[in-house]
């Protein structure tokens, strides 16, 4: 452990329902044991008896659920919850394998049996805990419909856009996406081999729709696919000579 951490004053969300007159008290009591990760994978420790779970305060934890072989990767980020039930391993007929890869250094609120007793006097962070549980629920049905989009160009431009609107920032080119994505990792996420996406991203990028800096980041521009849009991967020698001068020469795709 790395000391402990007022739950409230670094989540302040947690915290938006408690009376005003409370949440002085609020976040002097909510106090729990704090676990800091740098970048690798992360062997977690057995749950405790009556512990909940962890809450992510920063950072990128991916999980990677494997299954026959096959591996499908979350990206989780700062506000979610980690249930108990969710780290330990799956003793299901169907067996199904955890790995946790921390990919920006994180640090964990460890909701021990302390921290759920003292929780039980202030029932609307207890709801707040839910909803963030509820919140990551509706963000793996995105992901699950996600994988069921054809050609794998659809799914990776859509998968960046939903990465983007949690760790994206507005820049003048557009939106940045600073993640340490491999193509290895896009695949994951995706559902294809790494060698699909690496074909897949650069006609994503020959498109104009989306770009990578030299740094790593990406750039996406202009606005995310509808729901209506078909989307056409020509490279960019097929478009029109009016098309092909509309958005500029992407940089090369690194991988």
């Amino acid at each position: 452990m790395n000391g402990s951490v007022r739950v409230l004053q670094v989540d302040p969300e947690l915290g938006l329902r408690v009376p005003p007159d409370r949440i002085a008290s609020a976040r002097q009591t909510l106090v729990a044991p704090l676990l800091a990760l740098e970048r690798g994978c992360w062997e977690v420790p057995p749950a405790t008896r009556g512990q909940l779970g962890f809450l992510l305060l920063d950072g990128v934890l991916g999980r990677a659920a494997i299954l026959a072989g096959t591996t499908s990767t979350e990206l989780l980020g700062a506000g979610d919850v980690l249930e108990a039930a969710q780290l330990g391993r799956d003793e299901r007929l169907v067996r199904l394998h955890l790995h946790w890869q921390v990919v920006e250094p994180v640090r964990l609120a460890v909701l021990d049996a302390a921290f759920a007793q003292r929780l039980d006097d202030w029932p609307q962070v207890t709801s707040a805990l839910l909803e963030r549980a509820l919140r990551r629920s509706a963000r793996a049905t995105v992901h699950q419909a996600l994988l069921q989009l054809s050609p794998v160009e659809t799914r990776l431009l859509l998968l960046l856009w939903c990465l983007a609107e949690r760790w994206g920032r507005v820049t003048r080119e557009g939106i940045a996406l600073r993640l340490p994505l491999s193509h290895r990792l896009l695949g994951q996420l995706v559902g294809c081999q790494r060698a699909s996406v690496t074909t897949a991203l650069q006609r994503v990028a020959a498109s104009g729709r989306a770009r990578r800096r030299d740094d790593g980041t990406w750039v996406l521009c202009g606005t995310p696919p509808d729901e209506l849009e078909q989307l056409h991967w020509q490279p960019r020698e097929a478009l029109s000579p009016e098309r092909a001068r509309l958005p500029p020469r992407p940089a090369r795709v690194r991988g």
